[in-house]
């Protein structure tokens, strides 16, 4: 797929099927709709309020437009992004499109026929279907725009350093990171779910309890570097990881890690789809990965010359063997 054809999908190809895949079937079953339709459901799955259809379409519509706004853009702007903006623009710019075009299907199926808007209900399985289908359309439009030419990256000027290892000398090292912001917003967000345990229904409880897990593990990384390649263990338990083996790695190096560089703090990107991603704690050192490939990856951690350095070495040993 070529730059033309991509933005071309980016900005045309996913935007219009998205708006037909959630303003057709509102449009089909308008005349079956209740006079005012369920705007906002309860915990408990039942409707507790409501707009007139007009208002609906407007409200919903504007978000799904505000949403894929955003990849149109990202499709029209010539100028070089920085890889993360347009990559993140793309995939929150899609994920809220699909979401409002959700949310439009959802309503015009499961309303239709109903004559008050009280009788509507909005089952568990309905909200995860349309936020995990809101997340592949999210995931499509980023590997599209992962693929658009982005802003010059530096990359390494010069040949990297490398450790002088003796031939059969063996070198390991590690070293860990921890950072308190992760810790403390993955604990007041338990502390909040075990508070509304008694207020709302538990399956809500557990999903919201499942992100402040998530968010837990990024309070501490172990990255290991040998001769096998890099390692990033999260968590105090060391799961889940992250390994990039040594014969993917062309050259590291130590450099400044800046968070909006990146997209953020936490696990930032995806190899696969966006053929960047960075494991960002904080601001300031970190070790950087150029893959054959061409794909990027990054972690912060402290004195990253050393495993920069010993990776070059172990790199240019098996480019020799």
């Amino acid at each position: 797929m070529n730059e033309r054809t991509r933005r071309a999908v980016l900005g045309a190809g996913i935007p219009a099927a998205v708006v037909g895949a959630g303003l057709g079937p509102y449009l089909a079953y308008r005349s079956d709709l209740p006079d005012r339709v369920a705007s906002h459901f309860g915990i408990s799955g039942r409707a507790d309020d409501s707009m007139t259809p007009e208002l609906f379409l407007f409200v919903v519509g504007a978000l799904m437009v505000i949403g894929l706004g955003m990849c149109v853009a990202v499709a029209l702007i010539r100028e070089r992004l920085q890889p993360m903006v347009g990559l993140g623009a793309s995939f929150i710019g899609a994920f809220i499109g699909a979401l409002a075009a959700g949310i439009l299907a959802t309503t015009a199926i499961g309303q239709r026929g109903l004559e008050r808007w009280q009788e509507a209900t909005l089952p568990p399985w309905a909200l995860i279907l349309w936020i995990g289908g809101s997340l592949i359309v999210g995931s499509a439009a980023a590997w599209i725009a992962s693929a658009l030419p982005t802003a010059d990256d530096p990359g390494i000027d010069t040949a990297p350093p490398a450790m002088d290892l003796a031939p059969g000398e063996r070198a390991f090292w590690t070293a860990t990171l921890s950072a308190r912001w992760p810790l403390l917003l993955g604990l007041v967000t338990v502390l909040v779910v075990l508070a509304l345990t008694q207020l709302v229904e538990p399956w809500f409880a557990l999903v919201l309890l499942a992100p402040a897990l998530i968010t837990t593990t990024f309070s501490r990384i172990r990255v290991t570097a040998d001769r096998s390649g890099l390692t990033v263990r999260y968590g105090f338990l060391g799961w889940p990881g992250t390994f990039v083996p040594l014969s993917r790695i062309a050259m590291a190096q130590a450099i400044d890690v800046r968070p909006t560089d990146w997209g953020g703090w936490g696990y930032r990107g995806n190899l696969t789809l966006m053929n960047r991603a960075a494991v960002v704690l904080r601001a300031g050192p970190g070790l950087r990965l150029d893959l054959h490939d061409g794909k990027v990856f990054v972690v912060t951690i402290d004195d990253p010359d050393i495993p920069a350095r010993l990776l070059n070495a172990e790199a240019s040993r098996l480019t020799t063997t």
